[in-house]
């Protein structure tokens, strides 16, 4: 159930961004929410045949996309500087994440054709350094470029996703996932062992949703 503000629902805006990320525990430096801003009007300039997100809602949107790609923040001391957001799609969690964490090096990888140019754009218009877009698949052949980190949402299973990635994650690196309450099953199954052990796994509610989520963090040993 979306919120009530003064009896009403908001009108998208810069101020009601503001309002809602802070209703949902996130609060953005003015110059961080600006970009956010522009980068939502340029989501929804874009996304006529909802190529980009299924979702309308400005509350969904907030709710679903920002603030649970922001709110990992809190779980993460400092994020790596050199990173790959895998399967980015229209930059989830990859531009947020950025926006929020400047210092990373952030390549964001998705092969779609059409959600390629509309992250080109965004880097463009939102005048974003030290990113770049790797528009093909992401294979252990395809994706050599040596990253501290990877970070994917919505995005295939651990075990599945790992092997992808072989090629780019330096030893010592660290795997990062975005999840929702059935990794359970997922993180029963894990073998230690391999390349990869589990480093942490943080559950978590979106405060004032009923978004359960998991963040699960592993760490290349070999």
């Amino acid at each position: 159930m979306f919120p009530l503000f003064h009896g009403h629902r908001l009108k998208p805006s810069r101020q009601s961004l503001g309002t809602l990320l802070r209703y949902y525990g996130i609060e953005l430096k003015n110059e961080t929410l600006d970009k956010l801003w522009l980068y939502h009007c340029l989501l929804r300039e874009n996304n006529a045949d909802q190529d980009l997100t299924r979702l309308n809602a400005f509350e969904s949107i907030v709710e679903r996309h920002y603030a649970d790609c922001i709110i990992i923040n809190s779980f993460v001391k400092k994020f790596p500087d050199r990173m790959l957001d895998i399967g980015s799609g229209a930059g989830f969690p990859g531009i947020p994440l950025k926006l929020v964490n400047p210092h990373i090096d952030l390549t964001l990888c998705e092969p779609r054709p059409h959600r390629v140019e509309f992250l080109q754009m965004v880097i463009e218009k939102l005048n974003l350094k030290n990113i770049s877009v790797f528009p093909h698949k992401v294979t252990s052949s395809s994706m050599h470029k040596e990253v501290d980190g990877v970070i994917c949402r919505a995005f295939g299973s651990i075990a599945e996703t790992l092997p992808r990635i072989g090629g780019a994650l330096k030893v010592g690196g660290l795997a990062y996932f975005m999840k929702g309450p059935a990794v359970k099953d997922e993180l029963s199954a894990w073998e230690n062992g391999g390349d990869y052990k589990i480093a942490e796994t943080h559950f978590y509610d979106i405060p004032n949703t009923e978004q359960n989520r998991v963040l699960v963090v592993a760490k290349r040993d070999k």
